[in-house]
């Protein structure tokens, strides 16, 4: 894995009066592992070595000897932070040919001037090679690769979040142009002016590094994460609403099911959605079942029994017509809900951290795009539960990687 790129964009947007907005770069963001703190390095204790004391002799003359003065302890001097590099000119004809200009392009090469347009229709990120001062970002566009995460903030409720999607075209020979292929990831929209035009006069400058994850505390106002949109659990104001999935009206989404319950896996594998689920040596299919009676409507829920007969897995996989749909951001002292990426799919997760009472269950929801398709595991195994996600991450990868049959 790459170093995380030191590399943030933040956006100062002139609307009538100065907002900070800063834009963040991280490389092949993803989950982590829990951080842990390094133990200090001991420091060996040395044992002063004593001095042998000169024989005195009457006929010698003493000899004073000189004791060098101590060393003084120099305090480093801490190395001065760079001045960021802002980019304060929005090009509308895309050309991005000036020191300091930027410009964000949909599918069709047209430059997005609005902010609906960058949250939901950017393909491509143009930036000029310097920034406004004329310095160089050479180096840290350079750095840039595809699955990248490019955040551009104007605030913690307005803020708008890339993945680099292919490799970034360098400058063409005479061109000092940077071009990134770029798909929105994430955004917060409800903030003061986070809406209509951008304007020609914003701004971004380096700052700083995209978290890898989006936790509840980032959580300070409705963030969009693919179909999830997730929201503090006491937020009273508006939601984004529903909307046609792309690609819904062309098959995306199932129709309702018949109502179904059955404990023959040769029955439940006859259902169209049906994907078989890889799971540890011994674990035995229990049930299934569609439509109605607790069970989802355009898909299935089927569970699993460990080696020892309890119950080791739940599993849904359900087709979506509409999104977003609402999902609360917790930290409630116990389980956290958190949204992160999964192999480019959008995914939202729950789990306990160490040291706190543990949840009787973990979640992982992940959505294939390319299917509408809805992938969600409970695990309920001992050996799932707490921070343990990676088996339950497994059984979710294992099947949207099963497959259409």
């Amino acid at each position: 894995m790459r170093k995380p790129l030191a590399f943030a964009i933040a956006c100062l947007a002139v609307l009538g009066a100065a907002a900070a907005v800063a834009v963040f770069v991280r490389t092949n963001a993803g989950p982590q592992p829990p951080e842990t703190t390094a133990p200090a390095a001991a420091t060996a204790a040395s044992t002063p070595t004593p001095t042998p004391t000169p024989t005195a002799t009457a006929a010698a003359t003493a000899t004073v000897a000189s004791t060098p003065a101590p060393t003084p302890t120099v305090t480093p001097t801490p190395a001065a932070t760079p001045a960021p590099a802002r980019y304060d000119r929005l090009d509308a004809t895309g050309a991005v040919a000036t020191a300091g200009s930027w410009a964000f392009l949909g599918a069709d090469g047209g430059v997005l001037t609005a902010w609906e347009g960058l949250r939901g229709s950017v393909a491509t990120l143009r930036v000029h090679r310097n920034d406004a001062s004329g310095a160089s970002q050479a180096t840290a566009w350079g750095e840039v690769e595809a699955g990248d995460v490019i955040e551009w903030r104007k605030a913690g409720d307005c803020w708008v979040r890339y993945r680099v999607t292919a490799a970034p075209v360098r400058p063409a020979s005479g061109s000092s142009r940077w071009e990134f292929p770029a798909k929105w990831s994430a955004y917060a929209a409800t903030g003061a002016g986070c809406t209509g035009a951008v304007g020609a006069s914003t701004g971004f400058r380096t700052d700083g590094d995209a978290p890898s994850v989006i936790r509840p505390s980032d959580v300070t106002a409705p963030v969009r994460h693919g179909p999830f949109l997730l929201h503090p659990p006491d937020w009273t104001g508006a939601l984004e609403a529903p909307a046609p999935l792309p690609g819904a009206a062309a098959g995306g989404a199932q129709a309702a099911d018949a109502s179904f319950y059955t404990t023959d896996i040769a029955v439940a594998r006859g259902h169209p959605l049906w994907r078989e689920p890889a799971l540890p040596a011994g674990w035995r299919f229990v049930s299934a079942g569609a439509g109605g009676e607790g069970f989802p409507v355009g898909g299935y829920e089927a569970t699993y029994a460990n080696g020892r007969g309890y119950y080791g897995a739940r599993i849904t996989v359900v087709r979506i017509s509409e999104w977003p749909y609402p999902v609360w951001a917790t930290d409630n002292g116990q389980g956290i809900r958190e949204a992160r990426t999964i192999d480019g799919r959008w995914a939202v997760v729950e789990y306990t951290p160490p040291g706190r009472p543990q949840l009787l269950e973990t979640q992982v929801e992940v959505f294939d795009e390319a299917t509408g398709t809805l992938y969600i595991v409970w695990g309920l195994d001992r050996n799932m539960l707490g921070s343990n996600l990676d088996p339950v991450i497994e059984i979710a990868r294992s099947l949207y990687r099963t497959p259409a049959r």
